[in-house]
């Protein structure tokens, strides 16, 4: 029985030989530069301990939003603008009626079903975020456009698991904004449910990142078609060993919500903060899966980064990674 699997949920820092010629490689180049980075992550991956490889860090794809919107027809981009760690993205207006004019991700896991590993989880940017991240210049109302990128995102995800074949297909739908908006949560509730309608094979997670009000989306848990919650602690918590992990306390929350729903749903550990150089101790890291282990068996407890780590350095982000597959270890030998 697995427990505590240890996860990437997100981005990893590109090397520069792939960062520095991004937006410049030809077509037939980018393939073999962007699959040379994969393959070199995952096997940093791979040696830091990791049970689930994510897509070796997403090396196929410059940001989460411009990457979606730069492949769906009816979106109009302008200029840069700034999202974390003075780091910017291209947003675009929805102009016309939005239809993916090709795959966001096919190219990538064509690639990864080459590899002939297994263990991944292909994240795709979910429905209000697409939405919220838009200007709106075309739709009647932000629920109406944030339904129009669930249909694209249904699609993207069908074609992907057509490609994946038989074997279960792991899909995270990334959703930063998700509690933004506190009167919107029904927006994102029927968005998200949008997206994964009617999909079999799949093992569907969420991953929403510094949420002022993680309430907002427990209300809905119940209603969300999810089974697994990746969701981000270590930046609200302190880096002291042994003290009250305070900033896990929505951990208790949500397993009051889990245990009051029939099917079983799983809790995404962020267990290291990707916005700091400060590499955990496998003690610390073990102190918070502990504090969450007293709510939540470890059947249902994964553990990853609070989110991407593409803001850190290569070197930064694999010791917190090998770290966190330490403190697993420990953990395991104490239960």
């Amino acid at each position: 029985m697995n427990m505590l699997i240890t996860q990437e949920i997100g981005s990893f820092r590109k090397p520069a030989y792939l960062s520095s010629r991004f937006r410049t490689l030809r077509a037939d180049e980018f393939i073999d530069v962007a699959g040379r980075a994969t393959l070199e992550t995952l096997e940093l991956f791979e040696e830091s301990g990791l049970m689930n490889l994510g897509v070796g860090g997403e090396m196929f794809r410059w940001e989460m939003y411009e990457h979606p919107v730069s492949r769906i027809d009816g979106i109009k981009i302008h200029g840069p603008v700034r999202s974390f760690d003075n780091r910017y993205y291209n947003k675009g207006s929805v102009v016309s009626d939005i239809s993916r004019k090709s795959s966001f991700h096919r190219e990538e896991v064509e690639f990864l079903k080459k590899t002939k590993k297994s263990n991944f989880k292909i994240p795709i940017t979910g429905p209000y975020t697409l939405m919220d991240w838009s200007f709106n210049e075309h739709y009647r109302t932000r629920e109406d456009l944030a339904y129009a990128f669930a249909g694209l995102v249904n699609e993207e995800i069908r074609e992907l698991k057509s490609i994946w074949g038989d074997e279960v297909m792991q899909v995270q739908i990334d959703e930063p904004a998700a509690t933004t908006h506190p009167s919107e949560m029904e927006i994102v509730k029927e968005s998200i449910n949008e997206s994964v309608k009617g999909i079999s094979g799949i093992e569907k997670h969420l991953h929403v990142c510094y949420s002022k009000d993680y309430d907002l989306l427990f209300d809905i848990v119940p209603s969300l078609d999810i089974d697994v919650y990746n969701l981000e602690f270590a930046n609200r918590d302190d880096l002291n060993p042994g003290n009250e992990r305070k900033g896990y306390e929505d951990v208790r929350k949500f397993s009051i919500v889990s245990n009051s729903i029939s099917r079983k749903i799983e809790l995404g550990l962020g267990v290291t903060d990707v916005h700091i150089d400060v590499i955990e101790s496998p003690d610390l890291i073990a102190d918070r899966i502990n504090y969450a282990l007293k709510f939540l068996e470890p059947t249902r407890i994964r553990i990853n980064p609070d989110c991407g780590l593409r803001t850190r350095s290569r070197e930064v982000g694999f010791g917190k990674l090998k770290n966190m597959a330490e403190a697993r270890e420990k953990v395991l030998a104490s239960i």
